[in-house]
């Protein structure tokens, strides 16, 4: 086990483009691009945080986290779904006891890491302590026409003006999730006041709002995501879906959804893809019953709780 050095990138990049390449033929919803030039590069600028394991001479794993400061999730090491491959449980288990180690060392006890939602993949996680946290889904767009809302519901686009209505709404999906059997307790996910509006002043955010007797009860909010690899160029983001609790059930969601999905459509997009949160059960529900399919799954482990 030993750093990164310039005569593994090559080795270190076939093995990568092999798996992602593995990984979209296992689920159509996976982008299997690659540009081994871009991720060559990377790989040299994180050299000093990534690790190999090297056998006879041949790199047989790595693994790169990347250490972020999160007001959510505080001082963590993100391993992303092309940050990690090894040849066995026991590479694996060498590699992270390596940089696990630095992590702690600079103050990051929270771990992350963006696994292929396959129990092989994801077992020899679970064994070094990682529990599943996050699905992430995609759905393939169509052309569909949008489900109606209910009578008395209206729909309309959003702005920065609709800052302390976003709030407000992002606190009844902070609510559910740490209500059972979620009980997300200690950790804050409602979004801070600047960075709310930072959103709302993007203008390549679209901020939708379901309103009923002037009241602003439901919203979500979609921009296109950058380029990562794994996901497709022309992919959506939904995030921040909430509906008052007393308007559940109503079909408020699926129809605020249909709109914002169908207008992405109209905008070029192809793909849409959100996360939600394992424990939160309804949530889970309501995207695998629209169609979203699961693709990677963020597995945690706080180092110190067990």
């Amino acid at each position: 086990m030993r750093r990164l050095e310039s005569r593994d990138i090559d080795q270190v990049v076939a093995r990568v483009h092999e798996r992602l390449a593995t990984d979209a033929q296992r689920n159509r919803l996976l982008n299997s691009g690659f540009s081994n030039d871009h991720f060559a590069a990377a790989l040299r600028d994180a050299a000093s945080q990534t690790w190999v394991a090297e056998e006879s001479g041949v790199v047989v794993g790595h693994l790169f986290g990347a250490l972020l400061d999160s007001p959510e999730y505080g001082r963590g090491a993100w391993v992303g779904p092309d940050g990690v491959s090894f040849e066995s449980t026991v590479v694996l288990d060498a590699l992270y006891a390596e940089a696990g180690a630095d992590w702690i060392e600079r103050q990051a006890i929270e771990h992350y890491a963006w696994v292929f939602d396959e129990l092989a993949d994801t077992s020899p996680w679970y064994e070094l302590g990682f529990a599943r946290m996050h699905v992430r889904g995609v759905f393939a767009l169509v052309a569909s026409e949008p489900s109606e809302l209910p009578t008395g519901y209206r729909l309309r686009r959003g702005g920065p003006a609709d800052l302390e209505l976003a709030l407000e709404l992002d606190r009844v999906l902070d609510d559910a999730q740490q209500r059972g059997p979620s009980f997300a307790l200690f950790v804050e996910h409602a979004s801070r006041p600047d960075e709310m509006l930072e959103m709302l002043e993007d203008t390549d955010v679209r901020y939708y709002v379901v309103e009923h007797e002037g009241r602003g009860v439901a919203q979500c909010l979609t921009f296109g995501l950058e380029a990562r690899r794994g996901s497709f160029d022309d992919a959506l983001h939904l995030s921040a879906l909430s509906v008052r609790t007393e308007h559940e059930g109503r079909g408020v969601a699926r129809a605020l959804v249909d709109r914002a999905l169908r207008e992405g459509f109209d905008d070029g997009f192809r793909f849409v893809e959100t996360n939600w949160r394992v424990t939160n059960h309804r949530a889970s529900a309501f995207w695998l019953r629209y169609g979203f399919r699961p693709t990677y799954v963020r597995l945690h482990r706080t180092i110190g709780s067990g």
